[in-house]
């Protein structure tokens, strides 16, 4: 029995999140592309620590112009 076989649903997702399995123009591949560059447009940069970034980030601006 191989290692993917034995591991249940939730831990094979994340085994093929981390070592990305997947082959491009598929809708996995496509799910982590999206997951990534939400991750680097939404998180504020006062969440990373980022000494160089300045001001409220994408969600502050959106936020701002929604009021």
């Amino acid at each position: 029995m191989s290692v993917s076989r034995a591991m249940t649903l939730p831990l094979r997702m994340i085994w093929h999140a981390l070592y990305w399995t997947f082959e491009r123009a598929t809708w996995q591949y496509d799910l982590m592309v999206i997951a990534i560059l939400a991750f680097i447009w939404l998180t504020p940069p006062a969440w990373l620590g980022d000494p160089v970034a300045s001001g409220p980030g994408l969600v502050g601006i959106l936020a701002a112009l929604l009021r």
